[in-house]
């Protein structure tokens, strides 16, 4: 982005959107979320102590590849809203 102004604004409001959608949290993902939190849980106390070390890798790999799609996403969704927004003038796309 050219602009300097324009991307610390974009990325101040993705990251409001993002963290107010956080405080938000949907029904459906709050289940996905606990169902993995259960599933990590019983593989933990499966696993040797080194085993357990690699797991807390993939979690914490598995968190910020989740961030950053998220983060990714709503970047996309913005730049598709301005594209539609500047396109739809008078009644009609342009």
């Amino acid at each position: 982005m050219k602009n300097e102004a324009m991307k610390t604004a974009v990325d101040a409001f993705i990251l409001e959107r993002i963290n107010n959608c956080g405080s938000r949290p949907n029904e459906s993902l709050s289940d996905a979320i606990e169902r993995l939190s259960v599933c990590a849980d019983k593989l933990r106390n499966t696993l040797s102590a080194e085993q357990r070390i690699l797991l807390t890798d993939c979690e914490n790999a598995y968190s910020v590849t989740d961030g950053e799609t998220m983060n990714c996403y709503y970047r996309a969704g913005f730049s598709d809203a301005v594209l539609f927004l500047l396109g739809w003038r008078d009644s009609e796309w342009n």
